[in-house]
């Protein structure tokens, strides 16, 4: 519960909202699911968001923007609409239909997921591996997912307008590997392989999570498959920094942490040659 909630405002412009948002004790309100699930006792004042047109999806470029209060299941639905054409899109439609049943998916907004930061997120592990752009009222550029990720509290003092992720080409895959108590679970490692094709060359991207207190992207073992084609040498140049506790110790999620990367990488390889 917020207990010290003591007021709710619904701006009716961006520039309302930022004012607020300066204010302390004041935290914007995507949905209400990252705030109901974790209560932060400095809530004073909610800043309902609904008013400012963040609820849609926009092809812009070579990219898709999601408007940070649409609901994961609508997201889910515009990526899976495109998905066909755009497979990194139909990719990202598949991880949130694993992350989150679709009763969670027509609660949360990706706003709340952002907010929330589970460090089990699979959604955020392929946004990482896609290397989406999260776009922020009254900041000069975009942020990277990692940036977001590593921000700590100040997330808490942001207003989310969208996240850009791109389309890519229809020769293009996604590659989902997890270990969990059962198949429904969130995962305890997970390793997410993206990758295209550009003419004779393979992009891939590669993230994992389980590892880390948040997901984390792998540039240089992707960077090293990409342009030796072995999975060795990727293996060699994981950057890894697993917890210890009670669903798996330091040594297992190391080890499966290179177990499934090592899958992920070896099926986008047979998926784009």
């Amino acid at each position: 519960m917020l207990l010290n909630l003591k007021n709710i405002y619904k701006p009716a412009t961006e520039a309302e909202a930022l004012a607020l948002l300066t204010q302390r004790g004041h935290f914007p309100l995507y949905g209400g699911a990252a705030l109901g699930r974790h209560p932060h006792p400095a809530v004073e004042a909610a800043i309902d968001l609904s008013r400012l047109g963040l609820d849609r999806a926009a092809e812009h470029g070579d990219a898709l923007r999601l408007g940070s209060m649409m609901t994961l299941e609508r997201v889910r639905q515009a990526c899976a609409e495109r998905g066909e054409a755009h497979p990194l899109l139909g990719g990202l439609a598949r991880a949130l239909a694993e992350d989150l049943p679709e009763t969670l998916r027509n609660t949360f907004t990706l706003g709340d997921l952002l907010l929330e930061r589970d460090p089990q997120s699979l959604t955020l592990t392929l946004l990482l591996a896609l290397d989406a752009q999260i776009a922020v009222a009254g900041a000069g550029a975009p942020l990277s997912v990692a940036e977001w990720l590593a921000s700590g509290d100040a997330a808490w003092r942001t207003l989310v307008r969208h996240v850009s992720v791109p389309r890519g080409p229809a020769q293009a895959t996604v590659a989902l590997q997890k270990v969990s108590r059962t198949p429904a679970d969130a995962p305890i490692v997970g390793a997410i392989a993206a990758a295209w094709a550009d003419g004779t060359a393979r992009h891939t991207g590669l993230a994992l999570c389980g590892v880390a207190p948040w997901p984390v992207a792998q540039p240089e073992a992707a960077r090293r498959f990409d342009q030796t084609g072995d999975l060795d040498a990727a293996l060699d140049a994981l950057a890894l920094d697993p917890p210890d506790d009670h669903w798996g110790s330091r040594e297992y999620r190391a080890e499966m942490a290179r177990v499934l990367t090592r899958r992920v990488l070896a099926g986008v390889a047979e998926a784009v040659k």
